[in-house]
């Protein structure tokens, strides 16, 4: 795509991506890039190795004030209050119901936090934290411009991290932090397993962001990294069984239904949707969850075809491909408590066809 008339944004890097080749996609209403070149080359040159990515159109509020720690731990899954500088972690905001509104990430600054939100929920979370500030000493704003994300994805990530920053960048746990320079710009590092594989994220002002990147591709050329584009980036998260919200959970599903976790404390008490989430805790169970499949042959299925069991209906495709890494065709699926256990066989039904298919735990791709 090339025109700005069908969508509303456009990739602050995009007259540098022009230069490189890049092909553009719509996404969520951004202009981004969506390949370079062959993008199975490009997920296999993550895989090997490092690939860049362009991840701008992400993102982010800042929470602070007095009653800050308090308001957000009310209106998210995890805990909050256990944040300290330079750890973050995963969470999700949840309806009264306990479906899905956003998948989130939280960054924690002491006396602040960072919510960091995906495209296609950022303006909605926003307008849903906004409001509580006038019930306390509570603020929220909207400071995307000031945290743009690169992301360096890869077993060589690290290897590009130390020939980038200006101090080194210690072992990190999963979403924690730590500020560097980069190319003359002060930026926060985060570590970031985007694709299944060791990542990092690099939060940079708008004002910075063409610095920084032709700066990681100048050293990153030392290691061989990778312009990738969003479409290797959508295979890498699959393999890695990343769901997305929008595509593999929404709001009409409920939070464990996603899978995820590590997004929820079980022991932080009320929150905004919690006690949906307990009563399917008590209950031992959800009653459906993504989960993952291996496909026999070579057609890929549609988001949306379903899966059957002795020609019962059992849940339904959210994301498939032919895996660039695994040489085999892998899907994101809900599926219907009772079957998504790993080696329960189903069928995936098309209007053509319909395939045998054996449910995996995830994720489909480790990490050696």
């Amino acid at each position: 795509m090339s025109s700005t008339a069908q969508v509303e944004k456009r990739t602050p890097l995009y007259d540098s991506q022009v230069e490189l080749a890049a092909r553009f996609g719509d996404f969520y209403g951004w202009e981004m890039a969506h390949s370079y070149t062959d993008a199975t080359e490009e997920h296999l040159r993550v895989r090997g190795g490092v690939g860049l990515i362009d991840l701008a159109f992400h993102g982010a509020i800042r929470v602070g004030g007095k009653e800050g720690a308090q308001f957000l731990h009310g209106l998210v899954t995890n805990d909050v209050k256990s944040l300290v500088r330079g750890k973050g972690m995963r969470a999700a905001f949840l309806t009264g119901h306990g479906k899905v509104r956003a998948l989130s990430r939280i960054l924690g600054f002491g006396d602040e936090y960072l919510i960091i939100n995906d495209p296609q929920t950022h303006e909605k979370i926003f307008k849903y934290v906004f409001p509580f500030t006038y019930a306390g000493d509570f603020k929220a704003e909207d400071v995307t411009d000031d945290y743009r994300i690169l992301s360096v994805q890869g077993p060589k990530s690290l290897l590009v991290m130390k020939e980038i920053c200006f101090e080194p960048v210690p072992q990190l746990e999963a979403h924690s932090w730590v500020e560097t320079i980069i190319a003359g710009h002060h930026v926060l590092v985060a570590r970031a397993d985007h694709s299944g594989d060791m990542g990092f994220d690099i939060f940079v002002q708008l004002a910075g962001l063409k610095d920084v990147w032709d700066f990681i591709l100048l050293k990153g050329s030392f290691h061989s990294i990778s312009l990738t584009g969003l479409q290797a980036m959508e295979t890498l998260r699959i393999e890695a069984g990343r769901p997305v919200w929008g595509i593999d959970v929404d709001e009409n599903n409920m939070m464990l239904e996603s899978g995820l976790a590590d997004a929820v404390s079980f022991t932080k008490g009320c929150y905004t949707g919690q006690e949906a989430v307990a009563m399917a805790t008590y209950r031992g169970h959800v009653s459906k969850k993504i989960s993952g499949l291996v496909i026999e042959g070579d057609r890929v299925p549609a988001r949306g075809d379903k899966i059957l069991k002795d020609g019962k209906e059992t849940g339904h495709i959210t994301s498939a491909i032919k895996s660039p890494s695994l040489g085999k065709v892998i899907a994101l699926a809900l599926l219907k408590y009772g079957f998504f256990d790993p080696g329960t066989t189903l069928e995936v039904t098309t209007i053509e066809r319909t395939s045998q298919a054996s449910v995996v735990e995830l994720p489909f791709y480790k990490a050696t």
